[in-house]
């Protein structure tokens, strides 16, 4: 089925090491619909959505994720969402892994370091353990007989989401006590007197952005006049293993010509497609840092952690300039083509997790532009 699909694109590049910008995972289609065949391609083009038609595949894993700004509405007016209906009225799903593939060990931004050479490696920003929707926690205290009522209006609020997990919370019982005030309403016991009441402790995980929701009808559902919450900040935990972009140190320096070759054959693009921006006038580099794709927003990072040389798809002519400025060397091997040559991979490794589905690897697949 196509939820198979779901679950085995988690565990290849598990969505919560994605970038909170982006929109991975599984974004059009029917997940009960059976599956047999899928097709890989880095864009979702009318190429690849014919090809896909053609190889009557169920569903297309897309690297750069087909939706991604707001949809207002859905006409054949837009091409992008021409080619969304198209993929409605063939029942065909669409997933993206994006940077969830880039940032994951074994992953794109690895396999593109390897083509550079062994040396011991560490990612440019670590991955954070804790997912956006993880980064809150809500406490509250609650009447033991009115725990499920509150918890199912936390989680329908968006609350208790961990990893692949929904309405995941910790309830431990206790003794609450407290004294009612005068112009009070209390619940339980009366006013003027210390009561003791079996209560649980409800906690649960929400992101900064669910949180309003969250205790809002935590707060409707609770019993208590004024209902106890607390709000606990999470610090994440980094990942040193996995995180967007790397930096390599080279077992041996290498001379810039030898890296750009290795890229090149690595990527199998043509002599002189690829672009260097001269800036640190090094003979040799050991310390490189690498992004798939346009990263060069990552490029400020890689040089605070000495890198002479940094690698990625694509960057503006000012970028290129301040590169040039701030004396490291730069080299665009090309936005797609960085990320493209993963996918047989990317093949190989969904089909562990489905070995009875079909995985096409798209051969029309190809970068927008062509050099004249």
């Amino acid at each position: 089925m196509i939820g198979e699909l779901v679950l085995a694109l988690e565990a290849v590049a598990p969505s919560r090491l994605a970038a909170e910008w982006d929109r991975v995972g599984f974004l059009l289609g029917d997940a009960s619909r059976p599956l047999r065949s899928a097709l890989l391609c880095i864009d979702l083009t009318e190429q690849t959505l014919s090809e896909a038609i053609r190889l009557r595949c169920q569903a297309i894993v897309a690297y750069h994720p087909p939706i991604f700004e707001p949809i207002h509405r859905l006409t054949t007016g837009q091409s992008r969402e021409s080619l969304l209906l198209r993929c409605a009225e063939h029942r065909m799903a669409l997933l993206s892994p994006h940077t969830a593939l880039d940032a994951v060990q074994g992953g794109v931004t690895d396999w593109l370091t390897d083509a550079i050479g062994r040396g011991e490696r560490w990612p440019i920003t670590p991955a954070s353990e804790h997912h956006p929707r993880e980064r809150l926690k809500v406490v509250t205290f609650v009447p033991a007989y009115a725990v499920h009522v509150i918890r199912d209006a936390m989680v329908a609020a968006g609350a208790g989401h961990i990893g692949g997990y929904t309405a995941c919370g910790f309830e431990s019982a206790g003794i609450g006590t407290f004294i009612a005030g005068a112009g009070t309403k209390p619940t339980i016991g009366k006013h003027g007197r210390l009561e003791r009441v079996p209560e649980v402790r409800l906690e649960m995980v929400c992101s900064e952005h669910e949180s309003v929701a969250v205790i809002r009808a935590l707060r409707q559902a609770h019993p208590y006049e004024t209902p106890p919450v607390e709000l606990h900040q999470l610090k994440a935990l980094s990942d040193s293993d996995q995180g967007h972009g790397r930096i390599v140190r080279l077992d041996r320096p290498l001379a810039r010509q030898e890296i750009v070759t290795r890229l090149r054959r690595a990527l199998r693009i043509p002599k002189g497609t690829m672009q260097i921006v001269e800036g640190s006038g090094k003979k040799t580099h050991s310390l490189i840092g690498v992004v798939p794709g346009a990263g060069f927003s990552m490029f400020p990072k890689a040089v605070e952690q000495g890198c002479s040389m940094f690698i990625t798809g694509e960057a503006r002519h000012h970028d290129q300039l301040a590169a040039h400025a701030q004396g490291c060397d730069v080299v665009l091997a090309g936005h797609s083509q960085t990320e493209r040559g993963f996918l047989p991979h990317l093949a190989r490794l969904l089909q562990f997790h489905l070995p009875k589905v079909r995985m096409h690897v798209s051969r029309v697949d190809a970068p927008p532009a062509k050099w004249a």
